[in-house]
Formats: C-alpha cells, structure tokens, sequence
C-alpha cells in the first residue's frame, strides 16, 4: 500500500504549558524555537537536521490552551497532558494519503489547511504552511497523522538545528505494546516501511523509516533496555524519543548542572519521564 509516506516527521507531546515545556527543554540543552500559536493551541519545536535533505524532523511541544478553538482530533489527542500522544508521518501528498486510508477502510476527516508564524529576536517574520491529514482516533495501536509541509526550508534555520548538548538527529520513536509484532504491522502496511528482522521470540519490532525508526518494545523488552525504568502506562502507548549525540560524556555534566538525572543504560545516557514532561528522552553516541 502507497499512500505517500516515506519517513516520520515528528513526535508531538501533549504539555501543560508550551512555555514552560520549552524552556525545560532549553535546560536540556536543546534549542527551542519561537513560540508558535495555532487554534487553540501554542507550541515550541525541537528542530533536527541529517544535513542533506529539506526534510526536517522534530518534536513538538503542544499544550491545548482554548479546546474548543482546536481541531476536534487534536483536542482529543491533547487532553491529557504530560505525555508523548501521536507521531505525525511525513507524506509527499496529503490528499493522496487521506485517499489512500479511506480506501483502506479508516474514518479520515478531511485534510486541514494550516500554518503558523514565528517572531524571530530580531524581528523577522516568517510563515509556515502545511497540509494535515487527520485519521479518527482508536483505528491504530498508536495515534498517528500526517503532515505534507509546504514550507521545510524555515525549520532546518542553523539557528534551530544547532544545539548546546550537541544533539544530531532524531532517531527513533520509543513505543510500548502487549503485541509489538502486531503493532508494527499496521505502520509497515500503512506507512510501507519495513520491519527489521527479529530473532525468534524476540519482545520488540523495529519499523524503519528513512531516518527516524519505531521501536515498539514488550513491557519486559522495554524494561530491560532502560534499566529498570517501567512503563508509565499499562495500555499501548508512545513513551518517547532517542536523538544522537557527538559526546555522551560532555551532555551528562551538561544535564547535572542543569538539575537533570541522567542515568546510563544500554540504549545510552536516559531521562526518565518525570523530569521531560512526561517523556522517556534518550541520548544515544551517534
């Protein structure tokens, strides 16, 4: 099934407060951008380049300020804060997607137009557009939508995509799900990605994108890759991000006098989601 997909595009987390989030996310030592306004809604982006392509990757901080402002899809998305609550992919068509999950059978409303402004320090202004297909909730394992921007260039600014702890890139979206096999099924089949090869018995399936890959863990895989760290939900859920980084060792004093906890797993240096609103963050060695 094409439905125009090749990558994902971002991660959205539900946040009390985009302010507030944002500027947790600066003692992270990320760069935050502007502030922007949507209906009902405010947000900061964590921006990411691969350097080589006008694709952006992000993550998206979004707090539900006015309900019934919002689009209904998202205010039912955003209702609960402190949260990771959708992963958006990136289509090259949005009404060929919405067309193509139609036909597949799923409640798809149609595609909204949309787009944002920032204020830059110095006064600029620049516009975003872009196109979302928004599917009905409780048709995936995950909520998910898509997005066709019209404007990529604005997010890959040097000045968004270079980052104090010297993070690289967005690699992989970190899931939970009592059938991760399952799971990563309905991305591979709707997203038209493939799922890495597992070993017999294996509690995890990886779905690959271009750049950015699901990692859809067991209770007990997930467990077991972040020492210890347990779920913060029983049900399938999204719980959070890896990026890469050039130098573990210089983020880890970067993050303890900035007040964070880092720890050491297998996977890399782990915020737990207590201290990201909500938000397993990982930082693995590129």
């Amino acid at each position: 099934m094409s439905l125009e997909i090749d990558d994902i595009d971002h991660l959205m987390l539900s946040v009390r407060d985009s302010k507030k989030a944002g500027e947790i996310f600066a003692g992270m030592g990320f760069a935050i951008t502007p502030r922007g306004q949507l209906p009902g809604m405010s947000n900061h982006l964590v921006c990411f380049s691969d350097g080589k392509t006008q694709s952006p990757n992000f993550i998206e901080l979004m707090s539900l300020d006015v309900p019934e402002e919002a689009p209904p899809a998202m205010a039912a998305a955003l209702r609960i804060p402190d949260r990771p609550v959708l992963m958006v992919a990136a289509t090259r068509d949005a009404e060929a997607t919405r067309a193509g999950l139609n036909r597949a059978g799923l409640e798809v409303s149609p595609v909204l137009e949309s787009g944002r402004t920032w204020e830059l320090p110095d006064g600029e202004i620049i516009e975003f557009s872009f196109s979302i297909v928004l599917p009905e909730g409780g048709q995936a394992p995950f909520y998910w939508i898509a997005c066709q921007h019209k404007t990529p260039h604005h997010y890959l600014r040097p000045e968004f995509v270079s980052h104090e702890n010297r993070s690289l890139a967005l690699t992989r979206i970190i899931a939970v799900a009592n059938n991760p096999a399952s799971a990563a099924e309905h991305f591979s089949g709707f997203w038209d990605m493939p799922v890495k090869e597992r070993e017999e018995g294996q509690p995890s399936a990886i779905v690959s994108g271009e750049r950015v890959a699901l990692h859809i863990h067991s209770d007990a895989s997930f467990r077991e890759a972040f020492a210890g760290v347990a779920p913060v939900r029983s049900e399938d859920h999204i719980a959070g991000f890896a990026v890469s980084v050039d130098n573990l060792e210089a983020l880890e004093i970067h993050l303890r006098a900035n007040n964070f906890s880092p720890h050491r797993t297998k996977e890399g240096l782990v915020l737990e989601p207590d201290e990201a609103c909500g938000c397993l963050v990982v930082f693995e060695a590129a």
